[in-house]
Order: C-alpha cells, then structure tokens, then sequence
C-alpha cells in the first residue's frame, strides 16, 4: 500500500475508534460523537431544504421533523429487527439530538447556510462514515439471541437492513415532506417520474452493499458461501478492519457520485404536465 492509502486507513480506523467516545463529562453533555457529528448534519439537511420550500415551521414541526429524519433509519430497521429502538425506552437520544440541533438552528439565525452542492463536495467523506457506521451499527445487531434465525441466516435481509438503516431518514424526510409547515404523505423521492438512477438511488443500495460486504468479509455464516467463492482466505477479517473496508468503499461511493456524474447522472424530475382546460363562451 502507498503512504497515502496507509493514511487513509489509519485515519477511518482512528475514527471508529473516536465515534464511541463521550464528548463531555458525565455530567456535561455525556453523549457519543458519532451520534452529536450525525445531529449536526443532518440538522444542515434540515435547515438546507427548509430554505430551498422558504418554510417557516413551528418549533413543534421544527424538531420533531428534524428528529423523524435523524431516526428513520434507526425506527425502521429496529421494527425489522423486532427489536424496540432505544429512543421509546430512553431519554439520551431526545437530548443529544435536540440539543445539537438547536444549537445549529442558532448559529444559523447569525450565519449563512452553507450552499447544497458544495456542502456535499466538501463533506462526501464524512457522509460516507456516518452512513457506513450507522449500516454496521444496525447489522451488529443480529448478533443478538432476540432476532428469529431465520433473518440472521439470510443475506438478502442483511441487504435490506443495511438499506434501511442507511435511507429511510432520508425517504421518511422527502415522503412527508418533514422541513415544511404542512406534512403530507406522497411518492417516495426516489420513485418519482424522472428520479430514479443509479447516484439519486445511492444511499439505499449502498447502504445494503455495505452490509453484505460487512457480513463476507467477517465471515458471517450467512455470506459463507459466496465469501468461498470470492476468497480462499480462511480467516476472517477483525470488526474494525472490516469496518474501516466497508467505510472506505462508502466513501468512494459518495465520491463518485459528486465528482463522477457522468457515468450514471441522476435524472432530472420530470415536471407534471397540467391539462389543459377549455373555457366555453357563449
């Protein structure tokens, strides 16, 4: 490997090792900064496409939007997982999420919102990293006795929680619409006339590469038999190296999507056509 790709490792290794440590004390703001560093980005989503509607919400509609969108990959894939999500049974993440957020929503009364296109060329990297850890997070939890066998043994299902766990925020935001004042349950964006592709599709099938390449390269059983037809290693990798590969290959993802549009360019929506209608006159 050369230096630079050394580097690169050490440093995503450095961060999932960083992501489980408080940011305070236990008694000043004693929460993770993984989920704070989630928070803050999706908050700037938040903030981002309320500008884009000229929204103006309640604080009600403010941070429980804001909140459903931070959560809808974790509510989905626990009611998958038949497993209760932790924010019905504890009070940490109502005050780590709603204070960053808050927080945000200040600064941004004093600062400009930064532009979409470039806040996404510049923060590819860490996208990929919240997204990967989130996916991985989720999937470690089959480990668990709870969860039926029969999901546990099927790679299909490690793809699907893998895509729910990385898009339904995103699809729970754009289907009801959550950063406007008036909620209302519609087409899904990604299956809206003219948005599905390749890139405007990436965050549900990536999120479910990264699951399965997650479960072959630790040596699942249920990626047993396609990790022996693509490998003859017999070891498998640790969790922290198989998490820093599925990082990287996230990571490459959303790089390719902001710097490499022309290989699959996401389709432009295609605009309703209104009927025409014809007014008699006498």
């Amino acid at each position: 490997m050369t230096d630079s790709f050394q580097l690169i490792v050490r440093f995503i290794t450095f961060v999932f090792i960083f992501y489980p440590t408080a940011i305070g004390t236990k008694t000043l703001f004693p929460y993770v900064w993984g989920t704070t560093l989630h928070a803050a980005r999706i908050s700037l989503v938040f903030h981002t496409n309320m500008r884009a509607t000229n929204s103006r919400l309640s604080w009600g509609a403010h941070i429980l939007g804001f909140l459903l969108m931070c959560w809808g990959g974790s509510f989905a894939s626990h009611l998958l997982l038949s497993l209760p999500p932790p924010q019905l049974y504890a009070f940490g993440p109502w005050i780590n999420y709603s204070a960053v957020h808050l927080l945000v929503t200040v600064l941004f009364h004093y600062l400009p919102i930064p532009d979409p296109s470039l806040a996404n060329t510049v923060l590819f990297p860490f996208d990929g990293l919240l997204r990967a850890n989130a996916v991985i997070q989720i999937v470690s939890l089959l480990t668990l006795p709870s969860v039926n066998p029969v999901l546990v043994a099927s790679p299909l299902f490690h793809f699907i929680l893998g895509a729910a766990a990385s898009a339904s925020g995103g699809l729970l935001g754009g289907t009801l619409s959550l950063w406007t004042p008036n909620w209302q349950f519609s087409t899904p964006p990604p299956l809206r006339t003219g948005v599905w592709g390749l890139w405007s599709t990436l965050d549900i099938w990536a999120g479910g590469a990264v699951a399965s390449l997650y479960g072959v390269l630790t040596a699942h059983p249920a990626f047993l038999p396609l990790r022996a037809s693509v490998t003859s290693q017999a070891l498998p990798m640790s969790a922290l190296d198989a998490r820093v590969v599925s990082a990287m290959f996230m990571i490459t993802m959303f790089g390719l999507r902001v710097f490499v549009p022309a290989i699959a360019p996401s389709p432009k929506p295609v605009p309703e056509k209104r009927s025409a209608t014809k007014v008699k006159t006498n």
